[in-house]
């Protein structure tokens, strides 16, 4: 549970940065209705108080900031020294760093490096990524990442999930201090924890030599193709009951259109990507590019789910369109799992649902005009 909520909150980060647009200049004044909107390379929020802000580049500094109401930050650096802010903190980034910041609400935080340092105080924090560390005072911690430091006093219930967890002399813990990692971490001595749970999560069966086992990898592999399988076919019955006639067109396009589906799939799966990337490094179309790069993501991410719905049309056209999805999802997912050849098919899948797109909106187009 842990890698997939980093996974998603760090999708979400990476988003939010490719959608950024570079401005050499901005503006920190505070609106009429005073809060702050400002993006651009080098953002720094106003020392004046305001109510809240929205702050987003490539370096974000609130410190010294005075806000009553919320502070909104996403960038490459985040900074905040001394800042006080009214309700809550929320910051995305590759590295935050928090020093001497009062909350009064809680922060949220989302980054490849988390700092919390100083006599920070908040009524909760909330952060993933991959090194965290936090150092300062709460009533409530959730941390969850790769390597996590806690070195800070938590006046109430603290959880962490990480695969190393360090806990130093000076942390506190007046409530229970639920740790989940691979490793069992030490608790020294002049460290103040209340109650202790410690679970451990399962590691991969090793032989007495230290080498992974023959039966322990395909059962692994077993396992992970199981999941996958459930997965994406539950996510095939979704796609059956709000895109039905997307699927049935679909097939009926790669059967009467082959050529020109095949075709469009594998120039947008090689050019989307390139366009894309030339769009997000002009001054102006960055925004665009970051919309184009999303979409294609998504596409990807729903392409062998869609081809299995949309190809077993074919081969089963009489079958209840429930039950040939999933074996449709079932067989490609089985083969998309042998090495080499699931990487083709999946890429081929992505190209299906590339292509089948590109003539949808092409044809759509024709017919307007």
């Amino acid at each position: 549970m842990k890698k997939k909520l980093t996974t998603v909150l760090m999708a979400a980060l990476i988003a939010v940065m490719t959608c950024v647009p570079v401005f050499a200049e901005q503006s920190t004044d505070i609106d009429s209705a005073g809060n702050v909107a400002v993006s651009g390379d080098l953002v720094t929020l106003p020392a004046s108080p305001f109510f809240s802000a929205f702050a987003v580049g490539q370096s974000v500094d609130f410190g010294g900031a005075e806000a009553s109401g919320s502070v909104f930050a996403a960038g490459q650096q985040i900074s905040g020294s001394g800042a006080e802010i009214g309700e809550s903190l929320f910051a995305a980034g590759n590295a935050i760093n928090l020093t001497n910041i009062e909350v009064e609400g809680n922060v949220f935080a989302a980054g490849n490096q988390v700092t919390i340092s100083g006599e920070s105080e908040a009524n909760a924090v909330y952060a993933c990524g991959n090194s965290l560390s936090f150092e300062g005072r709460t009533y409530a911690l959730y941390l969850a990442g790769n390597h996590v430091i806690l070195n800070g006093t938590v006046d109430g219930d603290a959880t962490i999930e990480a695969e190393r967890v360090d806990i130093s002399e000076d942390a506190v813990v007046t409530g229970n201090l639920k740790i989940v990692s691979a490793n069992t971490p030490e608790i020294p001595d002049g460290a103040s924890i209340n109650d202790f749970d410690f679970e451990e999560t399962a590691k991969e069966s090793a032989d007495e030599d230290g080498s992974f086992s023959i039966w322990s990898l395909i059962w692994g592999k077993i396992t992970k193709t199981v999941y996958w399988i459930v997965a994406m076919a539950a996510f095939g019955m979704l796609l059956c009951w709000l895109f039905n006639d997307h699927l049935t067109m679909a097939s009926d396009y790669i059967k009467n259109r082959t050529a020109a589906v095949v075709v469009s799939g594998i120039l947008g799966w090689l050019c989307i990507p390139v366009l894309a990337l030339a769009l997000l490094c002009s001054y102006f179309l960055a925004p665009i590019g970051g919309i184009v790069i999303l979409a294609y993501v998504l596409l990807v991410c729903v392409g062998l789910a869609f081809a299995g719905a949309s190809l077993s049309r074919l081969v089963f056209p009489k079958m209840n369109i429930f039950l040939s999805t999933l074996i449709g999802i079932a067989v490609l997912e089985a083969v998309r799992m042998i090495p080499v050849v699931g990487f083709l098919v999946g890429a081929a899948a992505d190209m299906y649902l590339i292509g089948y797109v590109i003539q949808r909106l092409w044809l759509n187009r024709l017919r307007k005009n």
